[in-house]
């Protein structure tokens, strides 16, 4: 039978231990873009699926929300946003996870296909919008990822006026 010495020991967890987080960052990418999925797709009504029971989210101007029945009523209004001609994309994922805690800040960009004109709908090319959004995660007792926490402000081509604010945390 074969023997380890000590330190192939050690090195046998530390690669263990860098190998999950890899994974985690993989299931939190995947999280995240089954959720900006779920939004183009206009599934409004499974989004706060997405999130932890004691979840927070600031999204823009609509204040901060709390809780499993605060996030799902934000999401519930969705519905009524004249978001038919868009499309997204997420890039420039910076992720971090360690154990069952998580963080990530994500570029995001809406392209239009359509654009409301003199209170007409008419084809568009090229109007876009990029924003930002920053998350924390954490891994469930299933051991699924999901948010814990998601702020989201735009940026181009006309930022929020109060962006983020920075916290010590």
């Amino acid at each position: 039978m074969l023997e380890l010495k000590e330190e192939q020991i050690a090195a046998l967890l530390a690669l263990s231990s860098r190998v999950e987080d890899l994974e985690s960052a993989e299931a939190i990418r995947n999280l995240h873009a089954t959720f900006v999925r779920a939004v183009a797709d206009r599934r409004f009504e499974i989004l706060s699926r997405f999130f932890t029971s004691d979840a927070t989210i600031d999204m823009r101007f609509h204040g901060e929300k709390r809780g499993s029945q605060a996030i799902a009523e934000h999401f519930d209004h969705m519905v009524n946003s004249p978001l038919e001609g868009a499309s997204y994309l997420l890039s420039s994922p910076v992720i971090s996870a360690s154990g069952d805690e998580g963080t990530g800040t994500w570029t995001w960009h809406r392209f239009h296909s359509t654009a409301n004109v003199a209170g007409r709908t008419v084809s568009s090319w090229g109007v876009w919008e990029e924003g930002q959004y920053r998350c924390r995660y954490r891994r469930g007792a299933d051991g699924k990822w999901v948010f814990s926490e998601m702020r989201f402000r735009m940026v181009r081509p006309y930022a929020d006026p109060n962006g983020f604010q920075e916290t010590n945390d």
